[in-house]
């Protein structure tokens, strides 16, 4: 999870390198406030090349440096996106950066550029494979609703999340865009199996996100926040901060900790900062569960 939010405001980007040197994008933005960020930290690494991109919603918070990222030489295969199905949905949601005629030029540039995007189906598996110790790795898409087809109704921007499953054998994490208290109240009562080690924190932790019964459903082990430290501290997470101390979840917020490096195995996982890279901070073996 990198630290694109290192100043006052929010913005998510998660990268993910599967053992076959596979590379994916969750998100890809900085927050409005935040210098360069997501292209030094590329850089420092090596990549140049992005397998896949998944935009989970259409907040520029969340594709908000996609179109730099191509400017900036990184080869990108192809971008999994989900508009909604209609624009008065969008044009409710100015204010909060649901801008319909940039997202539209946006896809219009990768047109341009030649980069494939797509709309995947529920269940779709965007990479799967078998690592060296042969435990299967896979990123699925659990749930996408366009905003008017779906369970609950008329939702909101948020609520067009495309929500993914990240597992490593029995090791799971699940990334929820910005899922909303509408549809996460839904799926909370809903027989999908939910169940996941690692939450990355719908909606930055911040109120508008699901109802408490849908962490209990996800029953995690570590939540992680792509958020800055004012946010995290102000009234706008009270629920959640309460939430996961009441239940003794530990939390890294990339706005306090930096940016948060998770290592997954097929029986467990290890969580570490940029900021204390020297030693492992959390571990957890499935054998504690």
């Amino acid at each position: 999870m990198i630290n694109v939010t290192p100043e006052a405001w929010q913005a998510d980007c998660n990268l993910i390198e599967f053992p076959d040197g596979t590379r994916a994008l969750i998100d890809s933005a900085e927050a409005s406030d935040s210098p360069p960020v997501l292209l030094p930290y590329l850089a420092s690494r090596s990549i140049d090349h992005l397998n896949l991109v998944v935009i989970s919603h259409f907040h520029v918070d969340h594709y908000g440096r996609l179109k730099d990222l191509i400017n900036g030489g990184i080869k990108i295969d192809r971008v999994a996106i989900n508009m909604p199905a209609a624009r008065e949905i969008a044009d409710q949601e100015k204010p909060w950066g649901m801008i319909w005629e940039d997202v539209e030029a946006l896809l219009a540039f990768l047109r341009e550029r030649g980069v494939p995007y797509f709309t995947p189906e529920v269940g779709a598996k965007l990479v799967d494979l078998v690592a060296a110790d042969g435990a299967p790795v896979c990123l699925e898409v659990l749930c996408r609703y366009d905003g008017i087809n779906t369970p609950v109704g008329k939702t909101y921007v948020n609520d067009t999340s495309i929500v993914l499953r990240l597992s490593h054998g029995r090791t799971r994490a699940l990334f929820t865009g910005d899922l909303d208290s509408k549809l996460g109240a839904w799926l909370a009562q809903s027989p999908m199996d939910l169940r996941s080690d690692l939450l990355k924190a719908p909606h930055h932790g911040g109120e508008g996100h699901p109802p408490n019964d849908f962490y209990d459903r996800v029953a995690p082990r570590v939540a992680l926040v792509s958020t800055s430290g004012p946010l995290w501290g102000s009234p706008r997470c009270i629920r959640f901060r309460t939430y996961v101390t009441d239940h003794q979840i530990p939390t890294y917020i990339t706005g306090l900790d930096g940016t948060i490096i998770v290592e997954m195995t097929r029986n467990g996982f290890s969580i570490a900062t940029l900021r204390k890279p020297q030693f492992v901070l959390y571990q957890a073996a499935m054998s504690e569960k």
